[in-house]
């Protein structure tokens, strides 16, 4: 049913995904795809690919491609020992389905992973979209297997009951990839000095996301990437944690498809700009 001009998916989110694989430097990679149109290519956080309302309503007017990064499938991955190799494998897959260019979407630590992708693929990318990206994380707290599923779910979500529901990783599952996580993201410093050196040289129009109730890398990381990177916007989402698409799916979805439709017609404000309900 439609509310307005916002559609409202009524299936199970991802039910319109369809699943494939590639290889792309020694690793079968999976991906997970849905809609027609410009292509968005979406890599999920630490705690591996997802489906949401938010990529469902994206799909109803994008291509979106979901990717899951080598180490988190079935096969493991114990040869990455960089985000910026992780995202040279990105680059190959995405490569390999077929797309020459395209919007990036990543969301926390595949966030991260995107932004070596702007920065080793640049003519590659259409623009660039970080939902609440782990590069900066000053006055982070670690999520760490230690962490309750209580916990967990609180630093996450606002609204836990909305689709689809957030659910605290699974221990066996998340023991088999988390060892991947703290060599690529967890041993880097809070302040990523090396990423830093580098954005003021990246082109890629950028759109940052941060929910003003973040429990995992507080929103304020946002305004280094709007200081240091020169084509970039940082909005603040009311009423969101970590997990943007899950609190606020419609509105994210509304605002990343404009931004990735519009091209330079987007505004882009000087000061951070809070998306009210």
């Amino acid at each position: 049913m439609t509310t307005g001009s916002t559609s409202i998916v009524a299936e199970a989110p991802g039910a319109a995904f369809t699943q494939g694989s590639v290889t792309a430097d020694g690793f079968t990679v999976r991906y997970f795809e849905a809609g027609t149109g410009s292509p968005i290519v979406v890599l999920h956080g630490a705690g591996g690919p997802r489906f949401t309302v938010a990529l469902d309503l994206l799909a109803e007017s994008h291509r979106v491609i979901l990717i899951e990064m080598p180490g988190w499938g079935d096969e493991p991955n114990t040869r990455t020992e960089t985000l910026a190799q992780l995202a040279d494998t990105v680059a190959e897959a995405v490569a390999a389905i077929g797309i020459e260019r395209y919007h990036l979407l990543g969301t926390s630590m595949g966030g991260a992973t995107a932004v070596w992708v702007a920065l080793n693929h640049p003519e590659r990318l259409i623009s660039l979209v970080l939902e609440a990206p782990a590069t900066f994380r000053v006055g982070a707290t670690p999520p760490g297997p230690g962490v309750s599923p209580e916990e967990m779910v609180r630093r996450f979500r606002v609204h836990p009951e909305r689709v689809p529901a957030f659910d605290a990783p699974d221990p066996a599952a998340q023991a088999k990839f988390w060892p991947l996580v703290e060599k690529l993201l967890a041993s880097r410093p809070e302040y990523d000095e090396e990423v830093a050196a580098l954005l003021p040289s990246c082109s890629v129009r950028t759109l940052v996301l941060f929910g003003d109730e973040d429990g995992i890398v507080p929103a304020a990381n946002g305004r280094i990437f709007r200081r240091l990177l020169p084509n970039s916007i940082y909005l603040i989402v009311h009423q969101a944690a970590h997990d943007i698409q899950g609190d606020r799916a419609e509105a994210f979805a509304e605002t990343v498809g404009d931004f990735v439709d519009r091209g330079l017609l987007f505004f882009l404000p000087e000061t951070p700009t809070l998306i009210n309900p």
